[in-house]
């Protein structure tokens, strides 16, 4: 697992996150194709990402309240398992997928996982969205 994806309507609620539970903030990276800011922290045994939308679907994610987004897996080459899905009938959400800093990610639609997004991560850039210790 690479980070689990939390929107939220705005940053005063990652810093109520950071603070009740002692998270490390990482990298902040504008995501424009989502119209969105991911700030990245880290805990004791994982990653989170939180999402604040500015605009788009986003924004209207569980009526404005934000909330649990997505889990995202690591995979080594987005590429092919992107070819070894379609495979089994599965297409993701982007045409093509989307740069978002060191990543490139893409999304498998609820449709085909019971209703939970799936976000597939490639690390392509060895600068890492949270610095470990």
């Amino acid at each position: 697992m690479h980070h689990v994806g939390i929107v939220v309507p705005d940053e005063s609620q990652v810093r109520a996150w950071v603070d009740l539970f002692g998270l490390k903030e990482g990298r902040r990276q504008d995501v424009p194709e989502y119209e969105a800011l991911c700030i990245f922290t880290r805990g004791p045994r994982g990653v989170i990402e939180f999402i604040i939308p500015s605009g788009g679907v986003l924004a209207k994610f569980n009526k404005g309240a934000g909330g649990l987004h997505h889990v995202a897996f690591e995979v080594d080459d987005l590429a092919a398992e992107t070819e070894r899905l379609a495979g089994q009938g599965v297409q993701l959400l982007e045409p093509k997928p989307v740069r978002a800093g060191p990543l490139l990610i893409n999304f498998i639609s609820p449709v085909y996982t019971r209703g939970v997004a799936v976000e597939l991560v490639q690390t392509i850039d060895a600068d890492p969205v949270v610095p470990t210790e």
